[in-house]
């Protein structure tokens, strides 16, 4: 079986990035390896960018790729955005997405897509006090009908 274990973020700076994701976003640091990588607890890690090419990546990738998001849920998206919106450049404001769910896009230092969502049964709760039918929102979101109620 395989399940999620992280994501690696390529960075200029790892130093740089560690405020970011340690101070701005509230992740918790997990192991610090100095100027080349740190890792937090909920399986994000960072690599210094010329370090990671060389050992992961080898001769695959030139270093100018950034092509991947960030995702995190968040328990109360109105208080994050207003708090992140000040501390990060906004690159996708506050807003509901086709699928229902409210979201925000974020750049980190480097200019990596992080995105913010309401966790997506606060995403259902909204719906159904809106006045939706559980069919409605299992179009909407795409999630089963027989699953509403289990996110």
């Amino acid at each position: 079986m395989i399940k999620y274990g992280g994501m690696a973020v390529m960075a200029e700076d790892v130093r740089v990035s560690l405020a970011f994701y340690r101070d701005i976003l509230g992740l918790e640091l997990m192991m610090d390896n100095g100027d080349e990588h740190v890792m937090f607890k909920c399986g994000v890690a960072l690599w210094k960018r010329d370090a990671a090419h060389k050992l992961i990546f080898g001769s695959v990738c030139d270093g100018s790729s950034t092509m991947f998001e960030l995702f995190f849920e968040s328990d109360s998206i109105n208080e994050d955005y207003e708090r992140l919106s000040v501390a990060a450049k906004v690159v996708n404001p506050l807003e509901e997405q086709p699928w229902g769910q409210l979201t925000f896009r974020i750049a980190d230092p480097d200019g990596h897509l992080i995105e913010i969502g309401e966790k997506l049964s606060d995403s259902i709760k909204r719906m159904r006090t809106s006045g939706m039918t559980d069919d409605e929102i299992s179009i909407r979101t795409h999630v089963g009908k027989d699953m509403l109620d289990s996110l």
